[in-house]
C-alpha cells in the first residue's frame, strides 16, 4: 500500500500517490529524493512519471516539476522538457 502525499495547488491540497495507479517503487523513488532534496534525481524521475502518464493532464503535470527543476538546475534535459511541454501547449 502506498502512502499519499500531499500536493499543495495554490490553497487547496490534494491527497493521492504522486504517481497514482502505476509504479509503487517510482513513488517511493519520487518521495525519498524530494526527502533528500535531489533535484537533480527529481528531474529525472518525474520525467519518467510523464512518460509513465496514464493522459495528456498527468504527463504535462510531471512534465512540469521535472521542467523547474531542470531550470532550476541549470540540467541539460530543460529544452527537451520545454520541447514537450510546448507540444501540449502547456509551456
Amino acid at each position: 500500500m502506498s502512502r499519499p502525499i500531499v500536493i499543495t495547488i495554490g490553497w487547496r491540497a490534494k491527497f493521492r500517490s504522486i504517481v497514482a495507479e502505476r509504479d509503487a517503487a517510482l513513488d517511493a523513488l519520487i518521495l525519498n529524493a524530494h526527502a533528500r532534496d535531489d533535484r537533480t534525481a527529481l528531474v529525472c524521475l518525474y520525467t519518467q512519471a510523464a512518460d509513465l502518464a496514464s493522459d495528456v493532464d498527468r504527463e504535462c503535470f510531471f512534465l512540469t516539476y521535472a521542467h523547474i527543476y531542470a531550470l532550476e538546475l541549470g540540467h541539460p534535459s530543460r529544452e527537451s522538457l520545454c520541447t514537450r511541454l510546448s507540444a501540449f501547449g502547456r509551456e
